[in-house]
This record gives structure tokens, sequence and C-alpha cells, in this order.
């Protein structure tokens, strides 16, 4: 049971508890004015770092879209060089191409296993590779020619012109009398 002596102990404990922790607390939080001068004085400090750092980016940017074209130009060359690698063929490449240049060596090795390459690579690939090359049009039949030349298995007249109906968005077929001419459309 409580007192009235009690009771008044209590609240003056509390009180006294509460001034101390209030007077505690106050000393390590910053009272809202001081935060916003902090805030202020940070907001000024980052404004002021980044004009050195445009400056900087400005300085590399030239540098930096030079790398982005020359990286662009390597991929698209490397493409273009295990397409033609696939084009070619195990045979051949080993043949007539491996040996002849150091560069070539090198680049061909780089781009992977001829026999891998050619393994993943459709035939509409391979004839459009070889009309990029002749840059015109050529008849069904000297495609056939090339494909058998470069070991290209399947590469019979009904699977060739299967391809050119099946990528009929790339290939163009003009009949002259007898003949299939086959170009790229543009």
């Amino acid at each position: 049971m409580e007192t009235a002596a009690s009771t008044k102990i209590n609240t003056e404990a509390t009180n006294i508890l509460d001034n101390v922790a209030y007077k505690v607390h106050s000393i390590h939080v910053p009272s809202t004015v001081d935060v916003q001068e902090m805030m202020r004085q940070r907001l000024e400090h980052e404004c002021a770092s980044l004009q050195p750092l445009r400056e900087e980016m400005d300085k590399l940017a030239a540098a930096y879209n030079r790398y982005v074209d020359l990286k662009g130009e390597i991929d698209s060359r490397s493409k273009r060089i295990k397409r033609l690698m696939a084009s070619l063929g195990p045979e051949y490449l080993e043949a007539k191409v491996q040996g002849q240049s150091e560069s070539v060596d090198d680049e061909t090795n780089l781009q992977g296993d001829p026999d891998d390459l050619r393994a993943n690579f459709p035939l509409w690939r391979a004839i459009r590779e070889y009309l990029l090359i002749v840059a015109g049009e050529a008849k069904v039949g000297d495609i056939q020619q090339f494909l058998e030349a470069s070991t290209f298995e399947k590469c019979g007249r009904q699977a060739i012109e299967s391809a050119l109906r099946s990528h009929d968005n790339i290939f163009r077929v003009v009949k002259r009398g007898r003949d299939k001419y086959i170009s790229l459309k543009k």
C-alpha cells in the first residue's frame, strides 16, 4: 500500500531520473538546428566535390568513348571471324589457313574450336556469309558448290532452298529462266 509520502518520493525520483536522462540524452543528440546546419555543410561539401569529378570525367570522355568504339569493333570483327571460320570449315582452315600467318593463327585460336563453330553454325548463315563475300547475287548451284567444297553437311539443293524459304526476311530469290538467283535483302 502506498502512502502519500512514498508517492511523493516516487514522483521526485521519477522527475530526477527524467531530468538526468534528458541531460545525458541532449549531450549526445544534436539539436534540430545543429542537424540542419550539419546537413547544409554536407550538402555544400558534396556539391563542391562533384565539380572536380565532372571535370575529370570530361577529360576522360574522349578516351572512354574511343575505348567503347574499339571494343564494339573488336566484338564485331570477332563475330565475323567466327562466322568465316565456321563457313570455311575445320578441314579448310587446317589445310589452307593455319600456319600461313601468325596474326591469323593467334586470332583463330582465340575464337574457338573450328569443329565446335561448324557444329553450331546453321546452313542459312553460311549462305549469308557466301553472299556477303560475293557482294551481289549467286545461283543456288554456285552456293551448293561452295558448301560442298567447304564440307558442309546436308547442303543439298533441297536444304538450301528450305533455308532460303525459312529466312525470306534475309534472302531475295529471283528466278531468271531455269536459274534461281539469290541475294541479300537490304
